[in-house]
């Protein structure tokens, strides 16, 4: 499924401001969307900067692509994308999403945050436990002679966990990372994801890329990813931009330069894996 089909940024004669000269340096004017479609360079190639320009200039028009953290912009950045223009080929649904490593990486600390809290309720509810319970039933108040009476009836246990939930489930930041996308990305949705590899795995990367490979194939989900991982710049039928080419033009993942690294190491070293 297409959503996005096209977005223009703006030539030479528009602009020439920090940092939006970078795409003018690489010759990027236009780009053509598939269902998937990849940014792929090195640090600071602006891939990142290409993914927000993306979604703030179509939620200029329409509040329509959904983030969890608000961008940190200059004035300049409000100008710019007022001059770049898209197209649809269908329309963007609601609930669309620009979703970046920053996201998966709070999701994991708020999960040990919260977890955190409730061990401390917890140690403190065990103190109120004994407190009442070994000494004589307290009258002071309702909630005293309550809590008295309520110690005398239950197990410490018990009496814990009625005050206080079950921790959250707490995996490996791999697995907490995975999990992230498979409840965020649903049915007939664009994604924009932020180099969504982050604290995954090989084998976790793979897992993420059949998802994702489902979702556009199956499910009318449409993806712009910016990312470094070769698990995800293989995936079948994507368009990949290189942003290190001047002009900026499109690849397969094996000719890529970062790939062909990857294809040297292993192949001088390919004598210590037999």
């Amino acid at each position: 499924m297409v959503y996005l089909k096209k977005f223009e940024l703006l030539d030479k004669e528009d602009w020439s401001g920090y940092p939006f000269h970078i795409f003018l340096e690489k010759e990027l004017y236009n780009i053509e969307f598939e269902p998937i479609t990849i940014f792929y360079g090195n640090n600071g190639s602006g891939k990142s900067t290409l993914l927000n320009i993306i979604a703030e200039t179509i939620n200029n028009s329409q509040k329509i692509i959904e983030r969890k953290n608000d961008l940190v912009k200059s004035d300049y950045f409000d100008m710019y994308i007022e001059k770049c223009n898209y197209y649809v080929e269908n329309n963007i649904p609601i609930g669309s999403k620009l979703i970046c490593s920053e996201d998966i990486f709070q999701n994991i600390l708020h999960k040990r945050l919260e977890n955190q809290k409730k061990n401390e309720k917890r140690d403190e509810l065990q103190k109120q436990y004994l407190q009442y319970k070994y000494n004589p039933v307290d009258y002071s108040s309702l909630e005293n002679l309550s809590i008295s009476v309520e110690t005398r009836r239950k197990t410490q246990s018990k009496f814990i966990k009625s005050r206080v939930d079950e921790n959250l489930r707490e995996f490996s930041n791999g697995q907490t990372s995975l999990d992230f996308f498979d409840k965020e990305l649903k049915e007939g949705r664009l994604y924009l994801l932020d180099e969504p590899e982050n604290s995954l795995s090989p084998n976790f990367q793979l897992e993420l890329i059949q998802l994702i490979s489902e979702l556009s194939r199956f499910f009318k989900c449409q993806f712009i990813i910016a990312t470094h991982s070769p698990f995800i710049l293989s995936i079948p039928n994507a368009k990949i931009y290189d942003l290190d080419e001047i002009p900026v033009c499109t690849k397969k993942w094996y000719e890529l330069d970062n790939m062909k690294i990857y294809y040297n190491f292993f192949r001088n070293n390919a004598n210590l894996f037999n």
